[in-house]
């Protein structure tokens, strides 16, 4: 038995394998697949009386809430966190730019020792007032989600990213308010910058890689013709054509379900499913494809599938099944992303002691370690 779900907050390889492997580890279950280009979750088990409900307790606990799977929510969701991005993306772009106006003569003014302390201070402000607010707002993209994480009692990389900004806009107003020589405020707002190039570029990115499962659908008509025991047409959905209807293909349309010709001759073309551009001649016993276009002739086919076992859907799942194949290249950056947070945060942690040990300052020692 097999459940599909959305799963949302899932964004880096460290989300994917915490996910895997806690539903994994459910009793009975035979495979948990996360597919992070779609944020699909699909769960395979054996066991008669397991409960799917425990696979969204489950997800709950790690801290991403997950919904039945159903592809318009899923693009919904997608154009939503895109704008979100790109907004974030925006904030941060401005940020950034316009505090190196106050930052770059900071700099030059302490390699030529030629800034007094009290301009010193007031560019420092200046450049508080305007990186703060903007990192504070860019940086909820990263926020949210680490709060969400520490919560559970777990981290992902959004968390290190958090702490680091928060660290640095924090001991950097503290420099600022006792006139100290250093602060980062542009640092903070320019890192989330670049790294937000990164989630929108790979945002798209993956919204580029859904839409060519999505497209090849897309194309599978939307409703048929069906004729009825009295020999009339009736348009009928496509979710609504059961197997054994005779359906009516006029010139133009495209096949809606795979089937076999029981009435009439034409040509199809059936380069979607086989890439060959001529025509096929079809004509009384000849089965036929979703997907194909009727050139020429009226036909009368009778359904032999539905539409969610159509040739069509069937190269879409096998797309998908292809994108949740995992590389050796992949699982072995799984297991990298696995120690990242433990690693970073180890080494901040040594260092902030290190240098306390050799005798710097509190704020200093925690800069560094920021």
């Amino acid at each position: 038995r097999q459940l599909d779900l959305l799963v949302q907050g899932a964004r880096c390889a460290g989300c994917l394998a915490k996910i895997e492997k806690g539903v994994g580890a459910l009793p009975g279950v035979r495979q948990a697949r996360m597919n992070l280009t779609t944020g699909k979750l699909s769960v395979l088990w054996r066991k008669a009386d397991f409960k799917p409900a425990e696979i969204v307790r489950t997800l709950e606990s790690l801290g991403y809430p997950s919904v039945p799977f159903d592809p318009a929510e899923a693009v919904l969701r997608e154009d939503q966190e895109g704008r979100r991005l790109a907004i974030a993306l925006g904030v941060a772009g401005f940020g950034a730019a316009n505090a190196m106006m106050f930052s770059v003569p900071v700099w030059a003014g302490l390699l030529h020792q030629e800034m007094g302390v009290g301009v010193r201070t007031l560019f420092y402000w200046l450049t508080a007032l305007i990186a703060g607010p903007c990192a504070l707002y860019s940086g909820m993209t990263f926020f949210r989600s680490a709060w969400a994480s520490l919560r559970k009692g777990r981290a992902n990389m959004d968390v290190p990213i958090s702490i680091g900004v928060l660290l640095s806009l924090g001991v950097s107003l503290y420099e600022t308010s006792v006139h100290g020589r250093h602060a980062y405020f542009d640092a903070a707002v320019s890192l989330l910058f670049l790294l937000l190039i990164g989630r929108y570029l790979d945002h798209k990115l993956r919204a580029n890689a859904r839409s060519g499962a999505r497209d090849l659908l897309a194309m599978q008509t939307t409703t048929a013709t069906r004729l009825t025991a009295a020999g009339a047409g009736q348009s009928v959905a496509l979710r609504d054509i059961a197997v054994g209807d005779r359906l009516i293909v006029l010139p133009g349309d495209r096949l809606p379900v795979d089937g076999a010709v029981e009435e009439g001759a034409a040509d199809l073309d059936v380069s979607l499913l086989t890439g060959e551009s001529a025509p096929q001649r079809v004509a009384a016993g000849a089965a036929v494809q979703a997907g194909a276009v009727n050139l020429p002739g009226r036909l009368i086919v009778r359904a032999l599938a539905r539409s969610e076992d159509s040739a069509v859907a069937a190269i879409a799942r096998l797309m998908e099944a292809g994108a949740q194949t995992k590389s050796q290249y992949v699982r072995l950056a799984d297991k990298a992303a696995a120690i990242y947070v433990p690693a970073v945060h180890g080494v901040a942690g040594l260092t902030f002691l290190g240098w306390l040990i050799a005798g710097l300052a509190f704020p200093d020692a925690l800069m560094r370690a920021a």
